[in-house]
């Protein structure tokens, strides 16, 4: 007869590490809901519900308009894509996908591919890195980042 020495591993043990797998799950989708909707209130314009989705501290880097601090100077920068529009850009549809996120209890990381195509037929293929912020209202936007990489790379700032 044999004597099986391995030992059962602790139900308590078990359901922690499920508890937290299933946490960072869920972190991970809230996350990618959130980006989401960002984009969809880019696609309508609707910059005030853009800026709700930044931490009060947050960092916007878009490239060519500089870095942006806080909630009212990012609402400036959302704001200056009004006068994009009314100088006869045209508006444009987004597709975001590819997301690769890793999340740690309060912070998490994302990486995603956002094509945007034009009416007039221009498109490019850009790259968000994010840092994100769970606070009591949900997962928020900590830094973003946001630079074109087709067809033609976007340059860093002052280059």
């Amino acid at each position: 007869m044999t004597t099986d020495t391995r030992t059962a591993p602790d139900t308590d043990q078990v359901v922690a590490r499920l508890a937290a797998r299933l946490q960072r799950l869920e972190d991970i989708e809230q996350i990618q809901a959130m980006h989401r909707t960002y984009v969809r209130h880019l696609a309508n314009q609707q910059w005030d519900q853009m800026v709700a989705l930044f931490t009060a501290t947050a960092v916007v880097d878009l490239g060519h308009d500089g870095i942006r601090r806080g909630h009212d100077d990012i609402a400036a920068l959302f704001s200056l894509f009004d006068a994009f529009y009314a100088n006869g850009n045209p508006r444009a549809g987004y597709v975001l996908s590819s997301p690769v996120i890793e999340a740690t209890g309060i912070d998490a990381t994302g990486t995603w591919t956002l094509h945007r195509f034009t009416v007039d037929g221009s498109w490019t293929e850009d790259r968000y890195h994010c840092e994100y912020r769970k606070i009591p209202e949900g997962w928020r936007f900590s830094h973003l980042q946001l630079r074109v990489v087709l067809p033609d790379p976007q340059p860093e700032p002052g280059t």
